[in-house]
């Protein structure tokens, strides 16, 4: 590799990755020479999905990077829910579907036009050696990149599996943009559902691994698939036939490199990571990362400066949407396995798994659907904030849903509740406490302390069904559980939510943190939990 600036450069791959990065260093240097390698074969079709905001944002440096046919893209500003037998609406604002193909060919040939651009037809097996190598190789040959896959070491690539499996598949009419949660008794098929054309759109099939053992769906050869699901989602579908992208049911398999480039070799778009496809930013990440490189690139620092550079910027970036996107698989597989769905506050749930999704934000965005979330959460129509609404613990109504907890060496002793008549101070104990002999000195209500879960295999182990009705039949009126480590909204709540979901206590998140009165708003109108408390954490001690 050279101590001096880039004059040629190869990149391999002209999907969105590889044609943006060509276009934008060919944009910032025209002096550069670039070869744009293109596989033989084209990947999967269907569709891709970005936000007319960063659409926008790209169009301000490249006005023709989507100047596609109107029958080559859909938009929306809202999603429909099907859960169960509700068709519940909310806000997905300014979002566009595209037809990939098209999109892909479309800016391939825009690179291809560019000054010193020589778009070379060839699948790449290795790495140009040589007195005439380019200075820099990019690879952007996906997320199956074999030239990635020959140096894993050298990158450092894990390759994770999801739990669940999915098949992506097009189908030929247009569909509302849709999630919809189908009970085949017990486990969920969740299909993810969106229009990319004008006669065309993505539906995407997920569920867990035992679901479709037990329905038959796991071993059949993909024609027979493609009849049978359609036959499943026929009133979806509308009749429609599906079509699969995918050589049946797989994983999703989350990429990581500890490095992102090694000697001359740099990586971006799927070859450098995956980010699953519930977030919708694949594409949008990709396009970053581009943009990215080809500007430290252009900046005429050596070759081995900038490609520090693009890795210092882009890799906390990439690893902040990798940790949001595994909270937001974790949602999509805890929910396949539970075969089951309530309503509004399993829409609210879906909405707000990515942590900027807030009750606040939703409300102002969605009024009318936050405010169904809510009524539905009372019972009747009201203007209270979910933290205000009513809830029967025991004997007792809540006139708040705001805990005070006290104890220490982080269990709680008890919950002070607040009540029309005044606050009332309720013990929490453990397995061996009996609530009975507590209620005969005079306890109001005794809640049931349940260990957090390590993790998600681990937090269905005992079954939360089974815990949450055995401490009901020993007298308990409410659960509390410690809130789990973690990040994100998801992990952090993990236990509660199962313990929520199963219905027949109260629930109370016992919260290290003092969360804000939208975080709890969003967790009890998401079916998180029923209350928050927040349990101080232990004064330090005093020096001796």
């Amino acid at each position: 590799m050279t101590g001096r600036p880039p004059r040629h450069v190869a990149v391999v791959g002209a999907g969105a990755a590889g044609a943006f990065f060509t276009l934008e260093l060919s944009r910032l240097r025209p002096d550069i020479t670039i070869d744009l390698y293109d596989r033989d074969s084209r990947g999967p079709g269907a569709g891709i999905v970005m936000s007319t905001d960063f659409m926008d944002h790209v169009q301000r440096v490249f006005p023709r990077a989507f100047a596609l046919p109107a029958t080559a893209r859909g938009v929306w500003n809202r999603t429909l829910t099907l859960c169960g037998d509700e068709r519940i609406w909310s806000g997905a604002y300014g979002m566009v579907g595209l037809r990939r193909r098209t999109f892909h060919s479309h800016v391939r040939q825009l690179a291809a036009d560019s000054p010193r651009v020589r778009l070379i037809r060839r699948t790449v097996t290795s790495i140009p050696e040589g007195r005439d190598a380019p200075d820099v190789i990019v690879l952007a040959d996906g997320a199956g990149s074999r030239l990635r896959t020959s140096r894993r070491e050298a990158f450092g690539t894990t390759v994770t599996a999801g739990r669940t499996r999915f098949l992506w598949a097009a189908a030929p009419v247009v569909l509302e943009p849709s999630f919809v949660l189908k009970d085949l008794g017990p486990g969920l098929l969740i299909v993810h559902s969106y229009p990319h054309a004008a006669d065309e759109s993505t539906f995407i099939v997920e569920a867990d691994p035992t679901t479709l053992a037990g329905h038959g769906l796991d071993d059949r050869p993909l024609p027979e698939l493609e009849k049978r699901l359609a036959a499943l989602f026929t009133d979806e579908l509308r009749g429609a036939p599906l079509h699969a992208q995918t050589a049946g049911w797989q994983p999703f398999r989350t990429i990581v490199n500890e490095r992102w480039h090694d000697g001359r070799s740099v990586l971006i778009g799927d070859a450098a990571h995956t980010v699953h496809f519930s977030t919708g930013s694949g594409t949008t990440l990709a396009i970053d990362d581009a943009m990215c490189l080809a500007g430290a690139l252009a900046e005429g620092t050596a070759v081995p400066e900038a490609l520090d550079t693009y890795a210092r910027t882009r890799q906390p970036v990439i690893g902040a949407a990798q940790a949001e996107a595994r909270e937001s698989v974790e949602w999509f597989e805890t929910l396949c396995r539970r075969g089951r769905t309530n309503g509004h506050r399993t829409v609210f749930a879906l909405r707000s798994r990515r942590p900027m999704n807030t009750f606040d934000r939703l409300r102002d965005r969605d009024p009318e659907f936050t405010a169904q979330t809510v009524h539905r959460l009372a019972g009747r129509p009201t203007d209270a904030e979910p933290r205000d609404v009513p809830l029967t613990v025991g004997g007792l109504i809540l006139e708040s849903r705001v805990a005070e907890a006290d104890g220490s060496g982080g269990k709680p002793a008890g919950l002070v509740l607040r009540t029309a008549d005044g606050a009332v101070r309720c013990p929490v104990g453990d397995d061996a406490t009996a609530p009975g002999a507590l209620k005969a000195a005079g306890a109001r209500a005794v809640g049931l302390l349940v260990a957090a879960a390590s993790g998600p295999d681990e937090s269905t182990a005992r079954g939360p069904a089974t815990i949450a009705a055995e401490a009901a039949a020993r007298g308990f009126d409410f659960l509390a559980v410690p809130s789990q480590t973690g990040t994100g909204r998801i992990a952090r709540t993990r236990r509660a939510e199962e313990l929520t979901f199963a219905g027949a206590l109260p629930v109370v998140l016992l919260s290290a943190e003092d969360l804000s009165a939208d975080e709890i708003n969003t967790l009890i109108a998401s079916g998180r939990t029923d209350m928050v408390a927040h349990l101080p954490a232990d004064p330090p001690e005093e020096p001796t």
